[in-house]
């Protein structure tokens, strides 16, 4: 999302979990729709109240789904998402831990 950014630069071993899977969104399409539709997602935790920045694309941030979710037209399970990273990362944790008991 910055100047610069590029898909060969970004370090393919730095997630190994075998449900990951890598993937480029050079035209942003995933963080457009997001940037645009995460309010109406509802999550079961909620979110931080600060909503992420309405540029290009929302970026730098975190969106975690629990294990029921689903991704159709629409994707369900949201269990809560944090704008910036660095900002609501002990909220991730926290969630994190949450969904790793469910």
């Amino acid at each position: 999302m910055y100047p610069g950014d590029a898909e060969s630069e970004w370090p393919s071993d730095l997630l190994t979990d075998r449900r990951v899977e890598h993937r480029w969104d050079e035209p942003k399409a995933a963080g457009r729709w997001f940037m645009v539709n995460l309010r109406t997602l509802q999550p079961s935790r909620g979110g931080d109240g600060r909503f992420p920045q309405r540029v290009d694309a929302m970026w730098d941030t975190y969106i975690l789904f629990d294990r029921t979710a689903r991704w159709n037209e629409v994707p369900t399970g949201l269990l809560s998402w944090g704008y910036t990273i660095n900002r609501t990362r002990d909220q991730l944790q926290r969630d994190l831990e949450f969904a790793a008991k469910r």
